[in-house]
């Protein structure tokens, strides 16, 4: 989990090395900017902090996130600096059946040692999770997306919060994105329980 938000991030904070200047996280550029902190300026994470679930027939997956401001990230050579981040645990139901639950959310010290990890904002992810419903100038959301029974299967949560009807809800596009450590020997899972695929998540 903590390759997968780390290479998801990389290309927005490199270079960072404290919390001055502040940099907002929105489409943030790329440079060498000493001592800065990335921040959330306009809010954009704010709205997917509560408890969403997605239902059909027997089976369900519920999501809760969590804000992390100003986390002070040093651990490794390129990463030392300051950002905001969105955080997140979940619980899935397949045919009645709990396959996985990580509930609740909790910030323990380190947002990489979440399920769901996030501190990219953009407007990139347009059309992958497709959302009509959403405006034109929707910000989505990338995450990185992880099991705890299998930690070497890392995935990606791209989503999109929007309102219809007078019901919030969130879009999102749920896909695996690969194996970390993989060797000739493997013989685990290849994919993470919650299964690819389009989900549309109601305020809970």
């Amino acid at each position: 989990m903590k390759h997968v938000i780390k290479i998801l991030a990389i290309s927005f904070t490199l270079g960072c090395k404290a919390q001055s200047p502040i940099i907002p996280m929105y489409n943030s550029p790329v440079e060498e900017t000493p001592e800065c902190y990335v921040k959330d300026m306009d809010n954009d994470f704010n709205p997917f902090v509560r408890e969403w679930k997605w239902e059909e027939g027997n089976s369900s997956l519920t999501l809760q996130f969590q804000k992390i401001e100003m986390y002070h990230d040093t651990s490794n050579q390129y990463f030392n600096f300051y950002s905001d981040y969105l955080i997140g645990e979940y619980k899935y139901i397949e045919n009645s059946n709990v396959l996985v639950n990580t509930l609740p959310v909790n910030f323990a010290g380190n947002p990489y040692d979440n399920n769901i990890t996030g501190a990219i904002i953009s407007t990139s992810g347009k059309r992958e999770p497709p959302c009509d419903e959403c405006a034109a100038n929707t910000r989505f959301i990338w995450t990185a997306f992880g099991e705890p029974q299998s930690p070497q299967l890392t995935g990606r949560i791209v989503m999109a919060h929007f309102i219809e009807k007078g019901i919030e809800k969130i879009r999102a596009r749920i896909y695996n994105t690969g194996i970390v450590n993989l060797t000739a020997d493997y013989t685990g899972p290849e994919a993470l329980k919650v299964p690819e695929g389009i989900y549309t998540f109601i305020k809970q």
